[in-house]
């Protein structure tokens, strides 16, 4: 009696052993390590399929796939009603809808780059095919990029525009007719939109509730809706986040002061710091004093600007955007290959100390000029603003106003890497506008030059191209 007792007892662990390895999901042992992204090798129905009427859809990868990470990766256009059932096998998992799928519609499918395997490796682009419950199957496409630091979570809304009331095309409670995500490249593409018109959003989905939830999310508009007419014909959507522009306000901006290099006591933290070589004649100057007690004209009073050579001190314009930060902008330009000192004279204040800042303006061989042409516009429609943005030295960055002309040029560029950004400034504010999803404000139309140009000493860049 106790024998079978203790074969039934053992019988019953060896089982549970083995319906708990079942359970779950374990990589394949010994060989070097995966660092592949998975891939997808057959789905049922198969991409671009008419007529299907069933209420499965099965997908098979190389690999064992995280099934969590699926779950949340994946995005079915329009979206079924109910909620989807996930049947795994090895490597390849049925989805199960819980009614029938609506007739005569193209669904698409996008498996975000949020899906990885269970050895961590995850998508670099997401996956997407379709297929349609009916005869025919949508082909609308449309493609963009979006250009933002940070495209984590970013995904593209899209609503079918039928001159509806903005509120019911609001991302804020209402979900897209149709969605995608961006690829490692930050571009994204739909592929099987039906014709008609569409209103688009980006969305940096944090909360990943296909909602843009104010205050959690980010959210960014096109210039205007766009219209499919043509199947055939691949349409363009580019979007912008603020995040994307270099600051142009540094001086009353937080990410300032960490930018500026300190002296040996920590009083006086300054963009140029001692022998620094290269500096544009044109430079503008930041000074951050930290823990300041003198007051403004006490600095105002005791700051030089000089040409050592020459014995030529330089007037300058003094901007404060608080009592500790100060942009200094020479009113004329350095001469090339001068030798130049910043002096602190603050030893009759309460500070008693004096600090001295030695800099070389750039030879004027490190310097180049850069010209192009807009050359989709007729001139006067909208002011044009073109900018461009030195990216090692962020105070270093210049733009050139077109009111009645499409050619621009900068002449004596510094050389180094620049990004170049353009924008029609439709309301003649001055600024880029953005934008806002509701009340629905489009934003104004922009041009970002890709790649970045690299400008150097000696040399012209031209035939720089602009085309909204």
């Amino acid at each position: 009696m106790r024998k079978n007792i203790l074969i039934i007892i053992l019988n019953t662990i060896i089982f549970s052993l083995l319906l708990f390895g079942c359970a779950n999901q374990l990589p394949p042992t010994g060989g070097e390590d995966d660092t592949t992204p998975p891939m997808v090798k057959k789905i049922v129905p198969a991409p671009n399929s008419l007529n299907y009427s069933e209420r499965t859809v099965s997908i098979e990868f190389d690999k064992y796939i995280d099934r969590r990470s699926f779950r949340e990766a994946l995005f079915i256009s329009p979206k079924p009603s109910g909620e989807l059932n996930y049947n795994w096998s090895g490597t390849k998992v049925e989805i199960e809808f819980p009614k029938n799928l609506l007739k005569n519609t193209t669904y698409t499918f996008v498996i975000g780059k949020g899906m990885k395997d269970i050895r961590n490796n995850y998508l670099k682009a997401p996956i997407q095919f379709a297929f349609s419950t009916g005869a025919v199957i949508d082909n609308g496409k449309i493609r963009g990029k979006v250009f933002t630091q940070k495209s984590l979570n970013v995904i593209i809304f899209a609503y079918i525009n039928k001159d509806i009331s903005d509120s019911l095309m609001n991302p804020h409670n209402k979900f897209p007719d149709f969605f995608t995500q961006v690829n490692e490249n930050n571009q994204f593409y739909f592929n099987h939109l039906p014709p008609g018109k569409f209103r688009l959003f980006a969305i940096k989905d944090n909360n990943k509730n296909l909602l843009y939830d104010i205050g959690e999310d980010e959210v960014t508009v096109l210039n205007s809706d766009i219209i499919i007419l043509d199947t055939t014909k691949e349409y363009n959507a580019d979007f912008i986040f603020s995040d994307f522009m270099p600051d142009e306000n540094l001086i009353v901006s937080d990410k300032l002061i960490p930018m500026l290099v300190p002296d040996t006591s920590g009083s006086i933290y300054s963009s140029v710091k001692i022998n620094d070589n290269n500096i544009p004649v044109d430079s503008r100057f930041v000074f951050y004093f930290k823990g300041n007690k003198l007051s403004r004209f006490d600095i105002a009073e005791n700051i030089k600007l000089i040409d050592t050579v020459e014995k030529k001190e330089f007037r300058m314009h003094l901007n404060w955007s608080s009592d500790s930060i100060l942009e200094a902008v020479p009113t004329e330009v350095m001469k090339y290959s001068a030798v130049m000192k910043f002096i602190f004279d603050l030893k009759n204040t309460k500070l008693k100390y004096y600090y001295e800042i030695i800099f070389n303006v750039a030879d004027e061989r490190k310097s180049g000029n850069l010209s192009g042409k807009i050359t989709d516009l007729k001139f006067p429609e909208n002011p044009v603003y073109v900018k461009i943005f030195n990216q090692t030295n962020k105070l270093v960055y210049y733009t050139k106003l077109l009111e009645d002309d499409s050619v621009f040029i900068f002449k004596r560029i510094p050389e180094g890497e620049y990004l170049l950004f353009s924008y029609i400034d439709e309301n003649k504010n001055r600024n880029f506008d953005y934008g806002s999803p509701f009340p629905f404000k489009p934003a104004e139309r922009f041009f970002v030059f890709e790649p970045n140009l690299n400008l150097k000493g000696g040399w012209n860049v031209e035939n720089v191209f602009i085309k909204f």
